[in-house]
C-alpha cells in the first residue's frame, strides 16, 4: 500500500512528535553519571525540536491553504488549529518541565515521551471523523496522562491521583466505546456525517438517543463538565505543575474541537437542538458548581482546578447558541484560555512551590520578591477572570453575545454572573502575592533554597503574559484572520 502526497501530508503532524516521543526512551537509558545532566538537556532539546518541527509542517500548510486527508484523518482548519494549539501547550509544559522536575529531584526522560505521545493522541482526536480513530485518540491522550499523573513516584499523592484519573477515565472510555458499538449497530457505520443524519431523524431510533447520550458523556468527562468532574480536583493537585497546566488546556481542547467536528458534520437541525438542550443542562451546571466550589479552596492548584470545570462551562454555553459566530468564539477563548491557565500554572513551578507546597500561604509576599512573574501571573488571573482589555475578556464577550442574539438570554447572564463570582478567587492570588505578609514558615522555607532559580519556566510565563496582552489588545487578528478562517472552512453546514 502505498501514500499519496497529499495522505503523507496528512499523517505527517501526527508522526513528527510521535517520533520523537519513540526515540527519547532510548536516549534516557544511558545511566552514565558523567554524562546524564547532557543527556538530560538532550532530551528537553529533542521534545522540544520534535513539537517545532509538528508545529512549522502545519503553520506551513496553513500558508498555502492546503487541507489534506487520509481517509478519516482530516487535516483539515480545525485539525491543523489542534496542531497548533496541543503542540505550543507542550512545548510550554516541556519548558516548565525542565525547572519543575529538577526541583522535584525527578527528571525522567519517559516523561517527556509520554507528554508527546499524549500531544498526538490529542491531535489524532480533534482531527477525526470516525468513531474508531476518535476513541483510538482518546486512548492515546488518556494512558499516557493516567501515568504522568502519577510520574512523581515520591509523593503518596501522585499514585492516588494516577488511580483516580485512571479507573475514572476507564469507565468513560467504556461509555464511549459502547455508545459507539450502539450507533454502529443501528447505523451500520462509523463515520460521523452517516450517523449525524440518524441522529438528526425526526423520530430517532431509542438505540441510537442512548449511543449519542454514552458518547457525549465521553466527550464531556475530558472536558471537565458536570456531572463528570469529579476527577478533576485531585488529578490536578496530584499532578506535576506543568503536566497538570497541559491537561487542563489540552485535553479540554481536544475534546471540544473534536465535539464540534461532531456537530459541524452535518447532523440535521432535530438532532442538534437535542444535543445542544443537553449541553445547555451541562453547562450551566458546571458554571455554578465550578464558580461556587473554587470559592472555598484554599489550594490554589485545586482552587484552579474547579476555575477550569467553570471554563468548561463558558466554552459549553458556545456550543449551545450554535452559530457560526459562537463556534468562531470558541476558537478565540481556547487560545485565550491557552495562555491564561498555562501562565497561572507556570507561576508555581517559577516560585519552585512543589509537592504540597501550593497553597495561598505559600505565596504571602512573593510579589515583592519576584515582581515581574508576580505581575505577569496576575495578569494571566485578570485574563482568567474576564477584566478587559484582556484576551479572556473578549472570548467569554463573543460567547455571550450570540447566546444573546439566539434567544437564550438567560443563559447569558447566568455566564456573566458566574463570572462576577469568579472575579473574588481569582483576586486571591494578586492580594496574597502583593498586600499578605510573608509567613515565619516560609521565610524558613526559602532560605534552604536560596540558590533556586527557573529561567525556562519564567520564560513560558512571559510567553503566557505577552500573548494575554496582546489577544486582548488587538483581538480582531486573531478572530478574523484566524479563528473565523477555521469555522469558515472546517464548517460547511453550521446552524
Amino acid at each position: 500500500m502505498y501514500l499519496s502526497a497529499g495522505e503523507f501530508s496528512a499523517i505527517l503532524p501526527l508522526l513528527i512528535p510521535a517520533l520523537g516521543a519513540c526515540l527519547l526512551p532510548l536516549a534516557a537509558l544511558d545511566k552514565d553519571q558523567a554524562t546524564v545532566k547532557w543527556v538530560r538537556g538532550a532530551m528537553f532539546l529533542m521534545a522540544l525540536f520534535s513539537l517545532a518541527g509538528g508545529f512549522l509542517y502545519v503553520a506551513r500548510l496553513w500558508a498555502s491553504g492546503a487541507q489534506p486527508t487520509y481517509g478519516p484523518l482530516q487535516m483539515d482548519r480545525l485539525g491543523q488549529f489542534a496542531c497548533i494549539f496541543t503542540y505550543v501547550a507542550a512545548a510550554l509544559a516541556v519548558l516548565q518541565l525542565w525547572d519543575h522536575l529538577h526541583q522535584e529531584g525527578w527528571v525522567k526522560g519517559e516523561t517527556l515521551s509520554l507528554l508527546l505521545f499524549s500531544a498526538t493522541g490529542m491531535v489524532l482526536f480533534a482531527s477525526s471523523s470516525n468513531l474508531i480513530l476518535l476513541f483510538l485518540g482518546l486512548e492515546l491522550l488518556s494512558i499516557p496522562l493516567y501515568a504522568l499523573t502519577a510520574t512523581v513516584r515520591t509523593r503518596p499523592q501522585a499514585f492516588e491521583g494516577g488511580m483516580k484519573y485512571f479507573l475514572t477515565g476507564a469507565v468513560a472510555a467504556s461509555c464511549f466505546l459502547m455508545g459507539s458499538v450502539l450507533l454502529y449497530g443501528v447505523t451500520g457505520s462509523m463515520e460521523l456525517s452517516t450517523i449525524g443524519q440518524f441522529i438528526g431523524a425526526a423520530r430517532p431510533d431509542p438505540l441510537v438517543l442512548v449511543g449519542t447520550a454514552l458518547v457525549l458523556g465521553g466527550f464531556l468527562f475530558k472536558i471537565s463538565a458536570v456531572p463528570f468532574h469529579q476527577w478533576t480536583p485531585d488529578v490536578y493537585e496530584a499532578a506535576p505543575h506543568p503536566i497538570t497546566a497541559f491537561m487542563s488546556v489540552a485535553t479540554k481542547a481536544a475534546a471540544v474541537l473534536a465535539l464540534l467536528r461532531v456537530l459541524g458534520a452535518g447532523v440535521p437541525a432535530p438532532g442538534a437542538l437535542r444535543i445542544q438542550s443537553a449541553v445547555a443542562v451541562v453547562a450551566i451546571l458546571t458554571l455554578v458548581l465550578g464558580n461556587l466550589a473554587a470559592l472555598a479552596q484554599e489550594n490554589i492548584k485545586r482552587m484552579l482546578a474547579y476555575s477550569s470545570i467553570s471554563h468548561a462551562g463558558y466554552l459549553l454555553l458556545g456550543v449551545v447558541a450554535g452559530t457560526a459566530e459562537a463556534y468562531t468564539g470558541i476558537i478565540f477563548y481556547l487560545a485565550a484560555y491557552l495562555a491564561m491557565n498555562m501562565g497561572a500554572f507556570g507561576l508555581l513551578s517559577c516560585f519552585g512551590l512543589v509537592g504540597d507546597r501550593t497553597t495561598f500561604d505559600d505565596v504571602k509576599g512573593l510579589g515583592w520578591k519576584r515582581p515581574d512573574l508576580a505581575v505577569l501571573a496576575t495578569l494571566c488571573m485578570f485574563s482568567l477572570a474576564g477584566i478587559p482589555p484582556l484576551a479572556g475578556f473578549y472570548g467569554k464577550y463573543m460567547i455571550f453575545k450570540e447566546l444573546i442574539l439566539q434567544g437564550h438570554v438567560g443563559m447569558a447572564v447566568a455566564g456573566v454572573l458566574a463570572s462576577l463570582v469568579s472575579v473574588y478567587y481569582y483576586l486571591r492570588l494578586p492580594v496574597a502575592l502583593f498586600l499578605d505578609k510573608r509567613s515565619e514558615k516560609a521565610e524558613r522555607e526559602d532560605a534552604e533554597r536560596p540558590g533556586f532559580r527557573a529561567p525556562l519556566a519564567g520564560a513560558a510565563l512571559l510567553v503566557c503574559g505577552f500573548l494575554v496582552v496582546v489577544m486582548g489588545l488587538f483581538p480582531g487578528t486573531l478572530y478574523k484572520g484566524f479563528a473565523k478562517r477555521v469555522v469558515e472552512d472546517a464548517f460547511h453546514i453550521v446552524r
